[in-house]
C-alpha cells in the first residue's frame, strides 16, 4: 500500500496543498521530505497521514483504537479551532492504493470540519470514487465535524500484515498536541503493546514508541537461531546412515535456515552503516559479562560494543528506527527477512535528525533509507544536513522536497545554492513569492525560459522572423508574452523550473504558462517533454517543451539555446569597452587538455574535447586565457553580452539567421490553439 494524493485546505496555517507523491521507473516510491519552519504545517500534515491508518485499522483490528462506548477513540481529535482564520470550514483528503487479487483498489481517508459539504469536497478536487462514500448514507449537506475511511477492499488485514506500517513520531521523547486526550494522558496504549498472533489483533504497533527492549529482545532471537544450525545438523547425522543422507534431511531447513542467516545479516549490516565499520553481532556466555549481547569488529573479531545501551542516543536511535522496519516484516511474515530490499509499506518519521550528530544526519541517515527501496518514506525534518547526504545518496530526481506552508517541490539546485545554510527555508520562500509576482504582472500567455538569456535569444527571433511577411501566418495572431528577468531578480535553473511546472500545474491558472528549456541534461528533458507529442500538458494551463534539435545538430542532440545559430555566428567576435577582442568558444575548438592551436587555454577542462559542443563564456568558470600570461585577460564573451548584442542588434550581431526558431513558434502556437480551461 502506497500514499498517491492528498490534499489539505485551510487547516491552520495552509491555505491549500495538493501533492502527489512521486515514484521512479520500477514503480518504487520516492522519498518524500517535508521542510518549513516551525508552525507551518509540517506536524499537521503527518497527523492526517497518522491519523488515516489508524481509521483504516480500526477497521479490523480491535486493539487498533482505544475503546470508547460503541466505537473507538479518535486518534486525531477534531477541532474547529484548527481552521484557518478568516475561513469557514477545513478538511484533508488522502488517497491510498492496495492491490488485491492483481486489481488496483484505492483506500479514501476524509478528515472535516465546518461549513463544507461532501459534494462540495469532491467536485472542487475532482474525485471520482464517490460510489466509495455513499453519499445518500453520509448525509451529503454534512456541516458537522467529520472523519472516515473508506475502501471495497476484501481483507483490511491483508494491508498490515503484506506492509510495513508505522510512525516514529516526536513522541519518541513528548506526545504531539494533536493526538486525543486519553492517548496524551495514557503512558502505556494498549495498542502499543506486542501481542501474540490472534485474530482482529494487530501485533504490529503503528506508533512506535521506546522500542529498546523489544528490538534487543528480537535480536537475541535472531542470533539465537542463527547458531541452532549445528545443533540440528549433530542430531540428523546421528539419526542417519550417511552424510549425504544428513545433507539431505537437512535441506528441508534449509529455507528457515535462510531466513534466520538473512535477517541476522541485514541487521548487521544496517550497524555496520551506523558504526563505519564492519561489524558482527555476538553472545556472551552466561555470568561472564553484564549483557549477553556485543558487537565485534568483523576484522579483529575484537568487541567495540558491549550492549545496545552502549550506543550513542543518536546510534540507537537510528538502528531502534530501521531495526523496527525489519523486525516488523519479519513478525509478519518470515520469509519477508531474506530481501529487505522487497519489504513494502509506509514509514513516517518526524524530526528525523532528532538526536543526530551531523554525520549521522549527513552520512549514515541517507545509505540507511537507500537500503529499503519499496518502502514510502515520508519525513520532516529541520537538516540542511540531511538533504545535503539525500542528494550525495541518491540522484537528485530521486527523491522530493516540499516546503511547507505552500507544499512547493523544491528542486535540488536551488538547495545547493544555499549550501549548508539554515536561512534557505526563508530564502525560497522569498524566491517564489518573487517569481509569482513577476508571473502576476501579465493577463497573456507567458513564455518562461530556463536562462535569464533565453527569453532574449527567443524575443530576437520573434522580432526578426514577425518581420518576414513569408511567417506572417504564423505570427500574425501569436499574442504572448516573455518573462523578462535579470540573473539578479532569480536563478532559474533546469531543475527550478521542472519544479514550478509542477507546482503551479496543481492550481488552475487563468492564463497560460509555457515553460521551456534547454535540451543539455536528460533527466530535465525526460520531465519536461513528451515521448508522444511535441509538448507535454501539466493540466490547469501549464505547458511545457523542450528546444527542438535542428538537423545540423543531430549528432549532438544536448543542445542549449545557443546551438540554434551556426558555429560562426556562435563564433561573432566583438571589440569590448576595454579593447579586448572576445567571443563565445565550443568545446571542440579545445584538445583534450583544453588548449587550442593559437595558444588559449580554458579554464574548464570537462568542457574541453573534439566531441564537445558546450558553450565556453567569461561569466562563469569556464575562462579562456593565455597560459603563457600571468596577467591574461579573460578572451571568453559573456552569454549575457551575446544575448544583449542580438537582442539590441549591434553590429556585428545584427545579421543573424533565426530560422533554427521557427519550430519553437510553432509549438507555442500550437500550444495557444488549445482551448483555455
Amino acid at each position: 500500500m502506497y500514499l498517491k494524493h492528498m490534499i489539505y485546505e485551510n487547516i491552520g496555517p495552509i491555505d491549500r496543498i495538493d501533492i502527489k507523491p512521486s515514484f521512479n521507473e520500477k514503480n518504487e516510491p520516492i522519498p518524500m521530505i517535508i521542510v518549513g519552519e516551525n508552525g507551518t504545517g509540517k506536524s499537521i500534515l503527518l497527523s492526517n497521514i497518522v491519523d488515516s491508518l489508524y481509521e483504516l485499522a480500526a477497521k479490523y483490528y480491535t486493539n487498533a483504537c482505544i475503546s470508547e462506548y460503541f466505537g473507538h477513540q479518535y486518534y486525531k481529535i477534531i477541532s474547529p479551532q484548527q481552521i484557518k482564520i478568516d475561513k469557514t470550514y477545513m478538511y484533508s483528503y488522502l488517497k491510498y492504493e492496495e492491490y488485491e487479487n492483481n486489481k488496483l483498489k484505492p483506500i479514501e481517508y476524509i478528515f472535516k470540519s465546518g461549513n463544507y459539504s461532501l459534494d462540495d469536497l469532491f467536485k472542487k478536487n475532482n474525485i471520482q470514487n464517490q460510489f466509495l462514500w455513499n453519499a445518500n448514507n453520509l448525509n451529503n449537506d454534512l456541516n458537522n465535524d467529520f472523519k472516515e475511511v473508506m475502501f471495497n477492499l476484501n481483507n483490511v488485514q491483508d494491508i498490515f500484515t503484506n506492509n510495513v506500517i508505522c510512525y516514529f513520531g516526536p513522541n519518541r521523547y513528548e506526545a504531539p498536541h494533536w493526538m486525543g486526550e486519553q492517548y496524551y494522558l495514557m503512558q502505556e496504549y494498549e495498542h502499543l503493546t506486542i501481542m501474540n498472533k490472534s485474530n482482529a489483533k494487530l501485533i504490529t504497533p503503528i506508533t512506535v514508541k521506546n522500542v529498546t527492549k523489544e528490538t534487543l529482545q528480537w535480536l537475541l532471537d535472531v542470533i539465537a537461531d542463527s547458531k541452532i544450525d549445528p545443533i540440528i545438523f549433530q542430531s540428523i547425522q546421528n539419526n542417519s546412515s550417511n552424510l549425504n543422507d544428513a545433507l539431505q534431511k537437512l535441506s528441508s531447513f534449509h529455507q528457515n535456515l535462510q531466513v534466520i542467516y538473512t535477517t541476522r545479516y541485514h541487521l548487521e549490516e544496517i550497524m555496520s552503516i551506523i558504526l563505519g565499520q564492519p561489524v558482527f553481532f555476538d553472545l556472551n556466555y552466561r555470568n561472564t559479562s553484564a549483557s549477553r549481547f556485543n558487537i565485534k569488529n568483523r576484522k579483529t573479531q575484537k568487541p567495540i560494543v558491549e550492549t545496545l545501551d552502549s550506543l550513542s542516543t543518536g546510534q540507537l536511535a537510528l538502528f531502534n528506527i530501521f531495526a523496527t522496519i525489519i523486525r516488523y516484516a519479519d513478525i509478519n511474515d518470515m520469509s519477508k527477512s531474506i530481501d529487505i530490499s522487497k519489504i513494502t509499506g509506509i514509514v513516517i518519521i518526524d524530526e528525523i535528525e532528532l538526536h543526530l550528530h551531523s554525520s549521522l544526519q549527513k552520512n549514515v541517515l541517507p545509505k540507511l533509507i537507500k537500503i529499503f527501496p519499496k518502502v514510502q518514506f515520508i519525513i520532516t525534518t529541520h537538516s540542511p544536513l540531511f538533504l545535503l547526504g539525500m542528494e550525495e545518496a541518491f540522484s537528485s530526481d530521486k527523491y522530493d522536497i516540499y516546503q511547507m506552508p505552500r507544499g512547493e517541490k523544491i528542486s535540488v539546485e536551488r538547495f545547493s545554492e544555499f549550501n549548508k545554510a539554515f536561512q534557505f527555508y526563508s530564502q525560497t520562500n522569498k524566491y517564489h513569492d518573487e517569481i509569482k509576482k513577476a508571473i502576476s504582472k501579465t493577463k497573456k500567455a507567458l513564455v518562461i525560459t530556463e536562462g535569464s538569456t533565453d527569453w532574449k535569444h527567443l524575443k530576437a527571433a520573434f522580432n526578426n522572423l514577425k518581420s518576414n511577411t513569408q511567417y506572417s501566418s504564423l505570427f500574425d495572431n501569436l499574442d504572448f508574452d516573455f518573462l523578462e528577468y535579470q540573473p539578479s531578480d532569480f536563478n532559474m535553473g533546469a531543475d527550478t523550473l521542472a519544479s514550478m511546472c509542477e507546482n503551479f500545474s496543481r492550481i488552475k491558472q487563468e492564463r497560460k504558462l509555457i515553460f521551456i528549456a534547454d535540451r543539455d541534461i536528460e533527466k530535465i528533458n525526460k520531465k519536461l517533454s513528451s515521448e508522444n507529442h511535441e509538448y507535454k500538458n501539466w493540466r490547469n494551463n501549464v505547458f511545457s517543451f523542450i528546444l527542438p534539435l535542428p538537423d545540423f545538430r543531430k549528432d549532438t542532440p544536448n543542445i542549449c539555446i545557443e546551438h540554434l545559430y551556426t558555429d560562426k555566428e556562435i563564433k561573432t567576435e566583438m571589440v569590448c569597452d576595454d579593447g579586448i577582442t572576445r567571443r563565445l568558444y565550443m568545446g571542440n575548438e579545445f584538445n583534450k587538455h583544453a588548449h587550442t592551436k593559437d595558444n588559449k587555454y580554458c579554464t574548464n577542462r570537462n568542457a574541453c574535447g573534439p566531441d564537445k559542443i558546450s558553450i565556453i563564456e567569461g561569466s562563469s568558470k569556464d575562462n579562456v586565457l593565455n597560459p603563457n600570461d600571468d596577467n591574461s585577460p579573460n578572451y571568453a564573451l559573456p552569454k549575457s553580452k551575446f544575448a544583449d548584442y542580438i537582442l539590441n542588434r549591434q553590429k556585428p550581431f545584427d545579421n543573424f539567421n533565426f530560422d533554427n526558431f521557427l519550430p519553437i513558434f510553432k509549438i507555442i502556437k500550437q500550444i495557444l490553439d488549445e482551448p483555455l480551461i
